[in-house]
């Protein structure tokens, strides 16, 4: 990746999910998200209803938020956000950026972070123009994953190749349902884990993605 201008503003990349819940996959990610950006910092954006997602996440939105806040407690440049749960509705990527612009002000150069099936999709997403007229579109692609830059998103994406962890939220959510608690343990934060643990989640139907 080419060396930045030094003139340039400092950059605050949104990476947003369901985190239903978060696991060391998207820990991986905010952290390369960080350091190949050479970010001021990585919001995780934990999603209130996202509008792409069929039914609701299994855990509360606020559960959400506070097992991504114990994920990163000791990250340095990595913060959770909760500006797509306190607002009400369903959640879209133009209201995230547009909240976080106005609280981060327009000194800062505003990143939203998605993976490659997400950048697919990104023309038909609601408001796309005004959405890539306010932030840059950074894909982080899987390894060895055709490269999706340059096929129908904007000419300034950024392209990040992310880091090689498999594991995926339905997974980890049907290891705490079958109380395979050890193996479930191996994929989430420990802090995570423990908050998994001692308030019961993921004990009920876990067959959404």
């Amino acid at each position: 990746m080419a060396v930045r201008d030094s003139t340039a503003k400092p950059r605050i990349v949104v990476f947003g999910g369901t985190f239903d819940p978060v696991h060391n996959g998207h820990i991986a990610i905010a952290r390369c998200l960080r350091d190949e950006l050479r970010a001021k910092k990585v919001l995780m954006v934990p999603a209130g209803q996202p509008w792409l997602r069929d039914g609701h996440p299994v855990a509360s939105p606020q559960d959400r938020l506070r097992l991504v806040e114990l994920a990163i407690r000791d990250e340095d440049g990595i913060e959770a956000s909760d500006v797509d749960i306190v607002r009400q509705g369903t959640t879209y990527s133009i209201d995230t950026i547009r909240d976080l612009r106005a609280i981060y002000d327009n000194d800062h150069e505003f990143i939203l972070a998605m993976g490659t099936d997400a950048a697919s999709t990104l023309p038909r997403w609601y408001r796309y123009g005004e959405l890539i007229a306010v932030c840059t579109i950074a894909v982080v692609e899987r390894p060895g994953a055709q490269e999706v830059i340059g096929q129908h998103l904007p000419t300034d994406t950024i392209s990040v190749r992310g880091p090689m962890i498999d594991v995926s939220a339905s997974e980890v959510r049907r290891l705490y349902a079958q109380e395979d608690i050890a193996t479930a343990a191996y994929h989430v934060p420990v802090l995570t884990h423990r908050f998994i643990i001692e308030n019961g989640l993921y004990r009920c139907d876990t067959t959404q993605p």
